[in-house]
């Protein structure tokens, strides 16, 4: 080999030789270990994780707001090649992305954003306490307490809020805390399924500032890591129900490709925090009939679910508050989803969110009933 190409080709083959020697959080399987809190409310070495908020405001002339504030944190797998040969979580470890939204129901608007340390800003997640940010938007645990603080903004919104929990984490999945994701493999899965929410929200954010509204409410925390995929699936529905009687419902369905679900599970919580793992078995989720077209992505999403647990006297009827909730997060996630503010009736009565992946790729799915 000439000596002018072995110059240049020996850094990069240097490069490929030491990255082939450090560990990946994708060597071997996550470890499957029973759940342990506060500890694992702290970031996990895991090669997905997320935090996900949900929520329901008011202010003080009784307008009412939707939000949705949401954490990713990934490891770049070392089969991910940059310039075709060079290992992506050398020069790029892990990548954190922000989803943020808010449903206006007073000027009947659905707004967006997102951001990730993709596009070059910071990102980082503490593995001692909860505490995760990408740019300016945050999470954590406020310092001393079970209590939180969130805050983010984007397309004429910001939210600055402090979130009280009112009951236990909810362990999903049986055992306690390790959800099944069908062939996916399994992910640790904790919920704060009732939170109690005040803080401020901006509306008509400008570069010069918002118009402040204090604001009280209701939230859902999600915590989820673990080195499950969803890559062979067709999509995720991911419900969240918080009934006017203190109890809350969570259900999801991941969808087969090809049509058909692949996994169904949830859990029901108890007035008293109680955590009571459900199996497919044990609920119906029956879309309405009807359906909304995106004119931003084509997905056609089903919008009114009939939903049902025989064994809680639960049968619901559950409705968005608006048919556009789209997010619209190719740009940091490569994929669309609907993730709406919605309305529970019928033997219970409550408010929740329910979430739609991937329908702009597969159709919807079909199922029997009980």
């Amino acid at each position: 080999m000439p000596a002018r190409r072995l110059r240049i080709l020996a850094p990069l083959l240097l490069i490929v030789t030491l990255t082939a020697c450090v560990p990946s959080v994708y060597d071997h399987p996550y470890p499957v270990r029973p759940v342990e809190l506060p500890r694992d409310q702290a970031a996990h070495r895991a090669p997905i994780e997320w935090w996900y908020y949900t929520g329901h405001l008011t202010d003080a002339q009784g307008h009412h707001y939707g939000f949705e504030l949401t954490f990713f944190k990934v490891y770049a797998p070392p089969s991910m090649k940059a310039f075709g040969f060079v290992p992506m979580d050398l020069l790029m470890e892990k990548a954190y992305v922000g989803h943020f939204a808010v449903t206006d129901l007073t000027d009947h608007r659905f707004a967006s954003a997102q951001t990730s340390t993709v596009w070059g800003y910071q990102g980082g997640s503490s593995r001692d306490r909860y505490d995760v940010y990408v740019a300016d938007w945050s999470a954590q645990t406020i310092p001393g307490t079970d209590r939180q603080h969130i805050r983010a903004s984007g397309d004429g919104y910001s939210i600055d809020l402090t979130l009280d929990p009112e009951k236990p984490d909810a362990l999903h999945g049986d055992p306690p805390g390790i959800q099944s994701m069908g062939p996916g493999g399994v992910s640790y899965y904790v919920s704060n399924t009732r939170m109690q929410v005040s803080g401020t929200l901006g509306v008509d954010c400008t570069f010069l500032g918002c118009r402040d509204l204090q604001v009280t409410g209701l939230a859902w925390h999600d915590h989820r890591w673990g080195d499950f995929s969803m890559s062979g699936y067709a999509g995720w529905d991911w419900y969240s129900l918080q009934f006017d009687d203190d109890t809350e419902l969570m259900l999801y369905l991941i969808r087969a490709d090809g049509g058909g679900l692949a996994a169904e599970a949830g859990s029901f919580v108890t007035q008293d925090g109680r955590t009571v793992h459900l199996a497919a078995k044990d609920f119906v989720v029956t879309p309405s009939g009807r359906t909304w077209t995106s004119p931003a992505t084509g997905a056609v999403y089903p919008l009114g679910w009939r939903v049902q647990v025989p064994r809680f006297g639960i049968d619901v009827t559950v409705a968005p508050v608006m048919d556009d909730q789209e997010m619209d997060t190719k740009a940091t996630t490569g994929i669309a989803y609907w993730e709406g503010d919605v309305r529970a009736s019928g033997s219970r009565t409550g408010v929740g969110y329910v979430e739609l992946t991937n329908y702009d790729r597969h159709p919807a799915p079909t199922r029997a009933g009980p």
